[in-house]
């Protein structure tokens, strides 16, 4: 026969809270300090209009040299590589990324792949890719 007591034997193996809990497991599964510091992402904004998309990505500290766009059945793929720093420097605090960063965006294919330009302004890329003349919206006249 078990005895009943009414405590949770759950809180003696777990956090209080979730928010503990989750503290915990972002110890265990976070990449180190030493990753996180290779790894890079470059945030994105991706939107319609009528006769373009268009796609933007922060990229500070990126070079003109270091970004490849290619555009291939439908879709946008951008690759951008922010360098590490040369000097050595021992840090106290770092959150910074270094690394590669890979964004691919799907499209549609009645896109004018001739209509694709890229401006890289002030760490921003912007990246427009028109549409075809069949994939833009007409207007029809009633006679």
């Amino acid at each position: 026969m078990t005895n009943c007591t009414g405590k949770n034997r759950v809180n003696q193996y777990f956090p209080a809270s979730l928010g503990e809990f989750d503290a915990l497991l972002g110890q265990f599964l976070a990449p180190s300090a030493r990753e996180a510091r290779r790894s890079y992402y470059a945030p994105t904004s991706v939107w319609e209009e009528d006769t373009a998309y268009h796609v933007e990505l922060d990229v500070p500290g990126v070079e003109r040299e270091d970004i490849d766009l290619t555009f291939d059945k439908g879709k946008l793929t951008i690759s951008v590589e922010r360098k590490a720093p040369e000097e050595k420097a021992d840090h106290w605090h770092e959150e910074r990324g270094y690394g590669k960063a890979i964004r691919e965006v799907a499209l549609s294919k009645l896109v004018d792949p001739a209509t694709i330009t890229a401006q890289l302004t002030n760490g921003v890329l912007h990246v427009t890719v028109g549409k075809s003349p069949e994939a833009q919206p007409k207007r029809i006249d009633v006679n």
